[in-house]
């Protein structure tokens, strides 16, 4: 048996996050409502999700050697991550500032890191046969050779497709489960409709595709048929982090063989929680509270 089920190859941040207490306008001081720090990132933070559902999981990432890193380390193994193969380096971590706007699906956010950080990260290759899943995002050119490794050894490989970019379109050929945003799918394929672009991409690789639109939902296609699941209705406290959560829920009902509808809502139900709390890890939601949620 795998010792996971899941290995992640992305990047792992450290989140400040404000919500402010009015639409934000440009060149004003203006107050928060509210405020918190934690880590984030779209892989570390779908493993967090899939580690609170109560799978076995772990991230192949790099940190700096600064306090942020030690702090994005911690929290990652308190959420349940396995931290054995991230790496730490001279530099600086990823860090991201958020500004979520009040009541809104709508947020801002700035990121810095040192790219020599993550420079050369190799995954290790005794990985690929020990998870029964890989979950790739857009950052690091390491999820290519993972991608490769894992697929030799007949695992499952989900991406995270947020931004077009050379290593992500060598990706998508090398995934079972095509995960993208909305302004990815329009970008790639020039269409503004979402249920066309999802059924061209799905003629172009043959493979599951999802593309996600916040409060509108997503749109998914596997065979013949493209399936609409409307986001579930929320009051939002914060939105950051909602798409990461809805890539490992995913994961996870498709690794118990739900079938593609379920899967769909079971991670709709797992974003939606998330809206809860700041951040992207304050309000994951158990196993318990999503299948309340659907009933």
């Amino acid at each position: 048996m795998p010792q996971f089920d899941v290995v992640g190859v992305g990047i792992a941040s450290w989140d400040m996050i404000g919500v402010a207490a009015t639409p934000p306008i440009l060149g004003q001081k203006q107050p928060l409502a509210g405020r918190t720090e934690m880590g984030g990132g779209p892989v570390a933070t779908a493993l967090a999700t899939l580690a609170r559902l109560g799978a076995r999981v772990a991230l192949v990432s790099a940190v700096g050697n600064d306090h942020y890193g030690e702090a994005i380390r911690a929290d990652l193994a308190q959420c349940g991550v396995d931290t054995s193969f991230i790496t730490t380096r001279p530099g600086s971590s990823h860090v991201s500032f958020v500004l979520a706007e009040p009541g809104s699906d709508r947020r801002t956010v700035w990121w810095y890191n040192e790219p020599a950080v993550f420079a050369d990260l190799v995954f290790p290759a005794e990985l690929a046969s020990q998870t029964r899943a890989l979950l790739v995002d857009s950052h690091l050119p390491a999820a290519i050779p993972a991608a490769q490794q894992v697929r030799a050894a007949g695992g499952r490989i989900m991406i995270d497709a947020e931004r077009v970019k050379p290593a992500v379109m060598e990706l998508l050929p090398l995934c079972d489960d095509i995960v993208v945003s909305a302004n990815f799918a329009r970008a790639v394929t020039g269409l503004s409709d979402l249920a066309a672009a999802t059924q061209v991409l799905h003629e172009r690789y043959r493979r599951l595709i999802v593309v996600t639109a916040g409060e509108a939902g997503s749109w998914a296609c596997a065979g013949d048929e493209i399936i609409h699941t409307p986001a579930f209705p929320t009051q939002p406290v914060d939105t950051t982090g909602c798409g990461d959560v809805f890539h490992g829920a995913l994961l996870f009902a498709l690794l118990r063989n739900d079938p593609l509808p379920a899967a769909l809502r079971f991670a709709s139900a797992a974003a939606a929680l998330k809206t809860r709390g700041l951040g992207g890890r304050s309000a994951l939601p158990t196993l318990a509270e999503v299948e309340a949620l659907l009933a």
